[in-house]
């Protein structure tokens, strides 16, 4: 199989002139005659896919920011819906008893009123209205209604109390989440390199290293030398030209075996 650094992925590509360019063997790439005078634009290279990578990174932050708040409000919704309607049943159920509790009914549904004046509306809101809606359900849930929410059950060991309670801190975990965006959004920005550009970064990196790769084959340098400089690029050659073959082959296997018509 013949290798290819073309086909190393850019983070393989930083990690082999990272090799390179570490104090232990820059002065190897300098003691080579038909290396030393490619140090600089190693260096630069090097430097350029750094920030390539880097811009890509703030993008992922972003977006990993954007995944966490969109888990968050998931759980907010769930939680918000099991303190709504366990409270509509409590205050139903005590409705529906042989002989009704009138005024406990009435105290559930003030108290459900207080904590969702706009009903469930607010699974619908923007985040940062979600983590202050459940900040002040957690403060009535701690104060004033407690002593009722501790007497309304979702199951044997939690209350309505501990919903809300739960439903307090999740918010509040969304909110903090929000409020990193727009500091990720501007690195995101600051960082940005188009596609187009990373990959002509990935093309002069890959070319430097095949002129590289040329002169070692016909320096008459130590073979120790030759192959510290060598060895790490084309490890990494070899690596990435079986993943790129065996993806290609996997997809033919599945296209061979997807039935006509």
């Amino acid at each position: 199989m013949t290798a290819s650094v073309r086909d190393l992925q850019i983070g393989e590509m930083i990690s082999v002139s990272a090799h390179w360019l570490a104090p232990e063997h820059k002065p190897v790439l300098l003691s080579i005659p038909e290396t030393a005078p490619l140090v600089g634009r190693i260096e630069i290279v090097h430097a350029n896919l750094v920030a390539a990578r880097d811009g890509d990174t703030s993008s992922s932050a972003l977006r990993a920011l954007g995944e966490e708040a969109e888990g968050l409000d998931d759980r907010h919704d769930h939680l918000s819906r099991t303190l709504f309607y366990s409270m509509l049943a409590a205050q139903y159920h005590e409705l529906g008893k042989a002989v009704p509790n009138e005024a406990r009914a009435e105290a559930i549904e003030s108290a459900r009123e207080a904590l969702f004046p706009h009903r469930l509306s607010i699974v619908s809101a923007s985040y940062q209205a979600e983590a202050g809606n459940a900040a002040q359900i957690a403060k009535l849930a701690e104060g004033e209604l407690a002593p009722l929410l501790e007497t309304i059950h979702v199951d044997k060991d939690t209350s309505a109390k501990d919903v809300a309670l739960k439903l307090g801190e999740t918010g509040k975990q969304l909110g903090a989440v929000e409020n990193q965006k727009p500091q990720a959004a501007a690195e995101a920005q600051k960082n940005a390199i188009a596609p187009a550009e990373v990959r002509k970064r990935m093309r002069a990196w890959a070319t430097l290293a095949e002129t590289i790769l040329a002169n070692l084959e016909q320096s008459i340098a130590p073979a120790a030398a030759v192959d510290a400089i060598r060895a790490p690029l084309l490890a990494a050659a070899e690596k990435a030209t079986a993943r790129r073959r065996a993806k290609r082959a996997a997809k033919g296997k599945q296209g061979a075996e997807t039935p006509e018509g």
